[in-house]
């Protein structure tokens, strides 16, 4: 006999997603691609020092960054 065809089969087979799954993860936590622009903002910054200034350049991105990271840690603890 064949069991595939039962109702109480069919009710199973539609699962639905989790939360924490791939295909939901921008939804469970927008604030994960605002860390890797923010990150890549940082970097282009600092190559963009680098580039210009040389090191004394990269002094003075690393020198302006810190009350900009300063604050992100402040909205992390906080949880806003």
């Amino acid at each position: 006999m064949d069991m595939s065809k039962t109702p109480a089969a069919e009710a199973h087979s539609h699962t639905q997603s989790l939360p924490g799954e791939p295909h939901n993860r921008d939804l469970s936590n927008p604030g994960e691609v605002w860390a890797f622009v923010v990150a890549l903002a940082i970097i282009g910054a600092l190559g963009a020092g680098f580039a210009l200034n040389g090191l004394a350049g990269v002094g003075l991105v690393m020198v302006a960054i810190v009350p900009v990271v300063y604050l992100v840690l402040i909205t992390i603890s906080v949880g806003r």
